[in-house]
């Protein structure tokens, strides 16, 4: 659990998701923690699920579309955010 500036976020979930084993998956929340954005590691690729403004479910192979979708999604669910929390888990 860390707390990571959104300036940073991005290159913090590039950084963690290649050291990610198939089912665990890393969590950016909003400081009330009612929004988030879930990248999980599957045998394929990454899913990632956008819980908040909206509902959503993509899935990547990874690269630059992977980092071009986590971009946008940080962009979309945290407008107005200066800081995330940051947490590595079990999916």
């Amino acid at each position: 659990m860390a707390r990571i500036s959104i300036d940073k976020a991005l290159s913090w979930v590039l950084r963690h998701s290649g050291q990610l084993h198939p089912g665990e998956c890393l969590d950016l929340l909003c400081k009330k923690r009612n929004r988030l954005i879930r990248v999980v590691r599957t045998k394929e690729g990454f899913r990632l699920e956008e819980r908040g403004f909206f509902k959503e479910d993509f899935f990547t192979q990874g690269g630059k579309e992977f980092q071009k979708l986590l971009e946008r999604l940080i962009l979309r669910e945290f407008p107005r955010s200066h800081m995330l929390w940051a947490f590595k888990r079990r999916a």
